[in-house]
């Protein structure tokens, strides 16, 4: 299984290409393999923006099912009697 990816990983990802890509001089290096390294560099732009966007949505998603079972727990505590320390949301 592929190791999880955080936001500082991406950056420091990024961070590396970016380094390397502003060091490269085009006029002292082959066309091709000058192409090649900036098509390397869009392609992992863009994987960097889709891993960014799975990253802040299942972020979010956590978030979201953390804040349900409070909600949830709170029910159940207010349905037996005892006061919630949260309004329902309903």
């Amino acid at each position: 299984m592929a190791k999880a990816m955080t936001i500082n990983a991406l950056m420091r990802k990024l961070q590396s290409e970016l380094n390397r890509i502003s060091q490269m001089k085009p006029e002292e290096i082959e066309p091709a393999l000058f192409k090649a390294n900036l098509d390397k560099a869009r392609t992992i732009a863009y994987l960097s923006q889709v891993t960014s966007s799975i990253i802040e949505k299942h972020e979010l998603e956590k978030r979201l099912e953390e804040i349900e079972k409070k909600l949830e727990t709170d029910s159940i505590d207010t349905n037996n009697g005892r006061k919630s320390a949260y309004k329902s949301l309903s």
